[in-house]
């Protein structure tokens, strides 16, 4: 059992009929929520915290493809005989990030006309966005370890190996990695509609599944990390201590978010 938890970086939404309204701030229980953040204070307001996280998971979900995509193209082109191809498909990766930048923008725009809560005005939600960016270049020398064709390719910034089984392993690790936190992100949502359910108070028993639902998928993620080297998928640079310790960084990462998400106070004030 963990003995500990926390909220992930990307979060999607849900849907919650009630409609309590509380008369001051209510911080969010620790656990689950150990970097703050508020009881939503009404439903209206949870409904728009929740679709601004629906909107930073959705464009966070877009880069990893992007980057995806880009590996598998990259590797092929970077051989001798397609070298020439290498211009284009970076290209093609400059047009999936400013696909997904128009989709967050458009849609950022549609939340602020329909109303969210002072703290996730445009720069609220942009700087939301920015802190997730920052996460980008730190994971993914991690999973995108063999640079042997290009360290790294001077346009994505990632590094490229010179071998498609290198390449296909590393966009396997990635995909079981957006799996879990992709998942796990179901179980906070669960965790922050307890709260407001329950005024900040999640009683215990729900606390013990909310726990249950994140050792499910972390488990999950480490048996598919462990099939990815079993069968040899993983390339040498990705050992099966680091690809598991970044399934379990994964669900543990959280927290460091949960305070601009979930940020509406009614007494005006947020936590930091």
């Amino acid at each position: 059992m963990r003995s500990s938890l926390r909220p992930l970086t990307s979060v999607a939404a849900v849907v919650l009929t009630a409609s309590v309204v509380f008369a001051a701030g209510t911080p969010l229980p620790d656990p689950p929520f150990s970097s703050g953040g508020f009881v939503a204070p009404d439903s209206t307001v949870y409904k728009q915290e929740l679709n601004v996280g629906k909107l930073l998971s959705k464009y966070s979900t877009g880069i990893a493809k992007c980057d995806m995509k880009a590996v598998i193209s990259l590797q092929l082109a970077y051989e001798p005989e397609n070298a020439g191809k290498v211009p284009e498909v970076q290209q093609a990766w400059n047009d999936c990030r400013a696909k997904n930048d128009l989709k967050y923008t458009t849609t950022r725009d549609k939340l602020l006309l329909k109303g969210t809560p002072p703290c996730l005005d445009q720069a609220g939600i942009d700087a939301f966005r920015a802190a997730i960016d920052a996460q980008f270049p730190l994971l993914a020398p991690i999973i995108y370890c063999d640079g042997d064709a290009a360290s790294p390719d001077p346009v994505t910034n990632i590094n490229i190996p010179d071998f498609k089984i290198e390449a296909s392993g590393e966009v396997s690790a990635a995909k079981v990695v957006l799996k879990v936190g992709t998942s796990a992100a179901k179980c906070y949502i669960k965790a922050f509609g307890l709260a407001f359910k329950f005024a900040g108070n999640i009683p215990a028993p729900y606390l013990t599944k909310i726990d249950e639902c994140l050792d499910k998928y972390e488990a999950y993620g480490l048996e598919a990390m462990s099939k990815l080297d079993q069968t040899q998928k993983l390339p040498a640079c990705l050992s099966l201590a680091t690809a598991q310790n970044l399934v379990t960084a994964t669900v543990g990462l959280a927290g460091q978010f949960s305070d601009e998400n979930y940020c509406a106070s009614p007494s005006g004030a947020f936590l930091d």
